[in-house]
């Protein structure tokens, strides 16, 4: 039978993190009379203790606890405790003292100062702020005044009306923060053109501004660069001209798999290609795109094609393909395919694929 010590021993090798608590509750044994200290006990178990057993003298508490508070202003003392085991108490008269030494403000005094403050410089603090900003929400004004504004006044009505300013309604205080945002964004990116305003901005210009990004560019005082226009009408012009050279070549190869029919009127719309291979139609589809994958409204109006030309058997053909690459709607199977695959589309038709 095990004596306390080798059961003290077993415990700490099976409980490399066990505290002194959890050894008393669990083992009923106190360590302390068996060891030294509980140092000891993890040495002799040949564990690594997971903390320090060594006593810190009061000035080493003090100092960690300094400095924890000027790392962490606002911190309080059960997560002093909880970091350091160490209780502020035993080294300071109180948290306040804590604060006073290390040269902060403490925050309960920081709270008393402002629920000591008058009901009429809390109004005035509010009035000033709507009339330095008109744009500012009561959620805004409730965290820069420490204040609840419905505590003191009525409504938001009550507040512009004694600030002396004509009421903002909630969508055009929306709709002028939004501009005042695409104005500043404009300002540092003068050359900004509407797609990455709307992407940055997390909006619509032609929404905000009535005369769209043209209004934005004039209301911003820069002149509007027509010069990257003309660049981005060059670029779009390059983007198709690639875009039918990639068409023409994939077509060229599926002619060796069989009768290839280009540009096919369907009720909706027009299919890039339909192949014919012994006796069976299929639809394919070619997407030029190089930085983008192959999204599910490709796949959904692929599957249109299918529906209008009676076939159950399509293909998109692209650069990349997308982590989905086989889709099963009903009775239609569509498969995505890179250009490098197309020797897959003959065994795909004729079954040897599924």
């Amino acid at each position: 039978m095990l004596n306390q010590r080798e059961i003290l021993l077993e415990f700490i090798r099976k409980n490399p993190n066990a505290t002194y608590k959890e050894i008393r509750q669990k083992t009923k044994i106190h360590p302390e009379r068996i060891f030294k200290t509980l140092k000891d006990a993890f040495e002799e178990a040949e564990i690594n203790p997971p903390r320090t057993f060594d006593k810190k003298t009061k000035e080493e508490k003090r100092q960690l606890i300094l400095g924890h508070i000027k790392k962490n202003p606002g911190v309080g003392c059960q997560s002093i405790k909880k970091k350091f085991k160490i209780n502020v108490a035993s080294a300071f008269k109180n948290i306040g003292e804590a604060y006073q030494k290390a040269g902060i403000d403490y925050p309960r005094k920081i709270n008393t100062q402002l629920k000591s403050r008058t009901r009429e410089k809390r109004e005035k603090l509010i009035i000033d702020l709507v009339k330095e900003n008109p744009l500012i929400s009561v959620s805004e004004i409730a965290k820069q005044t420490k204040t609840q504004p419905y505590h003191l006044f009525k409504n938001v009505e009550e507040i512009y009306k004694k600030s002396g300013i004509k009421e903002i309604y909630n969508h055009k205080k929306r709709t002028l923060k939004k501009q005042k945002q695409i104005i500043e964004y404009l300002k540092n990116n003068p050359l900004a053109t509407q797609r990455e305003v709307n992407k940055n901005c997390k909006t619509h210009v032609q929404q905000i501004f009535p005369k769209g990004i043209l209004e934005a560019y004039q209301n911003a005082n820069i002149p509007y660069p027509f010069e990257r226009r003309n660049i981005h009408g060059a670029v779009l012009k390059q983007v198709k001209k690639e875009s039918k050279y990639f068409e023409e070549e994939i077509a060229i190869k599926l002619s060796g798999y069989g009768q290839v029919n280009r540009l096919v009127r369907t009720k909706r719309g027009f299919a890039d290609i339909i192949l014919e291979r012994k006796d069976k139609k299929i639809v394919v589809e070619i997407k030029n795109y190089k930085n983008k994958e192959i999204s599910g409204s490709e796949v959904k109006q692929l599957n249109k094609y299918l529906e209008d030309c009676s076939c159950t058997l399509g293909f998109l053909i692209c650069h990349k393909t997308p982590k989905k690459d086989k889709f099963l709607i009903g009775r239609n199977r569509i498969f995505i395919l890179t250009c490098r695959d197309l020797e897959e589309i003959p065994k795909i038709i004729d079954g040897s694929v599924v």
